[in-house]
């Protein structure tokens, strides 16, 4: 029996989950750093550091002209969506609880497969549908939503989840026409120039400990950013809406280990939900790889 090629939406779903690790680790140390650092002078350095894996594919690439755009636009459009979108939650995770927070930004599925219909002409069958809609449920059972406290910064956030949509999007969109580093290198140097611009009146000058953790915010959010960027060029957003999911996980670890903040016994209730969702479309990308494999020529 010949061996099984790897389908370009399986390695899509595994770079997704990858950077989902790297993220959500990212935003609990914003959050634990957010008390003695503003939220733009963490996003600058998660920016400015962010820098070194963007150079080191672009030494590897051999080429400067890989940043070369050739859809300026459609940059400058993606660039705005993921500013807005960084700046609102790093302002809201030091603001709240982690694990709440994480529920009002699992809207994005929702957003974005509804985006992808008319911005990237993909097809969304119901079984797609479906798995959102079903991980969403586990989700809303695992926070119980009638005992979530609300609070008015849930509207940044809301508006933070939809941009990161229109991002998320745009990226997959600017991958039909430029090379990954290309979208991550304007990001990085636009997001940087913002940041410094907000950082600057209330500069907080780091403790010598706090700059090791600081570089080390920026190179998982630079790493997490090249992985999530290459899954979204490699898998329609459908596929990979569900596997936002999986952040839940860590959110609750994190919180629970990290801030002492403790979630509802509704976990147990939804957990196997998520965890089904995002399994049942890997499922289905198997099949469809197997098919393809046995069907090729």
């Amino acid at each position: 029996m010949p061996t099984l090629p790897l389908h370009g939406s399986l390695l899509g779903i595994y770079y997704k989950l990858g950077s989902m690790v790297l993220f959500c680790t990212m935003d609990a140390m914003v959050k634990g750093l957010g008390g003695t650092y503003g939220s733009f002078q963490l996003m600058l350095f998660r920016s400015v550091i962010a820098m070194l894996p963007i150079a080191f594919i672009i030494w590897r690439a051999g080429d400067i002209r890989i940043i070369r755009s050739s859809r300026p636009w459609l940059q400058v459009a993606r660039v705005c969506a993921g500013i807005c979108s960084t700046t609102g939650f790093f302002y809201v995770f030091p603001r709240m609880v982690l694990v709440d927070a994480y529920a009002i930004s699992y809207a994005s599925p929702f957003f974005m497969v509804a985006l992808a219909v008319p911005l990237l002409g993909e097809q969304v069958g119901w079984r797609r549908w479906t798995a959102v809609a079903v991980g969403f449920v586990g989700v809303m059972l695992m926070l119980d939503p009638w005992a979530i406290g609300f609070h008015p910064i849930s509207l940044i956030l809301l508006g933070a989840t939809f941009c990161y949509s229109l991002s998320t999007i745009l990226v997959r969109l600017t991958s039909r026409y430029d090379q990954d580093a290309c979208t991550l290198f304007w990001f990085a140097i636009a997001s940087s120039a913002f940041a410094l611009v907000g950082a600057v009146p209330n500069w907080v000058w780091p403790a010598p400990m706090d700059w090791l953790w600081l570089t080390l915010l920026g190179l998982l959010g630079g790493i997490a950013q090249v992985l999530v960027t290459r899954a979204w060029r490699l898998a329609p957003a459908a596929i990979l809406a569900p596997f936002d999911y999986a952040g839940i996980v860590f959110a609750m670890a994190y919180g629970y280990f990290w801030f002492h903040e403790h979630a509802s016994w509704t976990i147990w209730l939804g957990l196997p939900l998520v965890i089904a969702s995002g399994l049942y479309i890997l499922h289905r990308e198997r099949i469809r790889a197997r098919e393809r494999a046995f069907s090729a020529p």
